[in-house]
């Protein structure tokens, strides 16, 4: 009796650590206040030639790495792809990026799997950029489609205001 409860404790520890050991986190909803937006002033209150009022920026977005799966599906991590995002605003801006989640939209290609939720997200902030993670389940390499996306990127404000779109490009072939 004591050997088939040892069994079974091994046997659920080590099917548990498998269903553990996958676990992404390099992003999460935005939640907005829906208060007014705060603005800083533009160039005009400053006596120079603009806006009265800065607008929100359009995004620099710098791909920082694109991973694809190497095994089946079920085989823990190794079977998702992921790809990372640094997000910052142009240096002219007087804006930090914590005033704004981030809106992703596919302009064009394929996508493997629902890589960018239907809602605005925020990252980690490291250095005045914020650091996004997407993960989506891409498989074995026989069974991947090689990666060539458009995509646009807008930021949103608490009061929703949305800013003008940069877009960027993912190109990855199979794992």
């Amino acid at each position: 009796m004591r050997h088939l409860l040892k069994i079974i404790v091994i046997s659920s520890l080590l099917s548990a650590q498998g269903a553990l050991a996958c676990s992404f986190s390099g992003s999460d909803l935005f939640k907005p206040t829906l208060k007014q937006w705060e603005q800083h002033p533009g160039p005009a209150q400053k006596g120079e030639k603009g806006d009265y009022w800065e607008q929100v920026p359009a995004p620099i977005v710098r791909v920082s790495g694109i991973t694809r799966g190497s095994s089946a599906p079920g085989s823990s991590c190794s079977d998702a792809g992921t790809l990372s995002l640094e997000i910052s605003l142009p240096k002219e801006s007087t804006y930090s990026i914590e005033e704004f989640g981030i809106y992703f939209r596919v302009k064009n290609g394929v996508l493997p799997d629902a890589i960018f939720p239907d809602l605005p997200v925020v990252g980690a902030i490291e250095n005045g950029k914020s650091n996004i993670l997407f993960a989506w389940l891409d498989g074995h390499p026989s069974h991947q489609i090689a990666l060539d996306l458009e995509i646009e990127v807008f930021l949103v404000t608490n009061g929703l205001n949305v800013g003008p779109s940069s877009v960027f490009t993912v190109k990855a072939g199979k794992g």
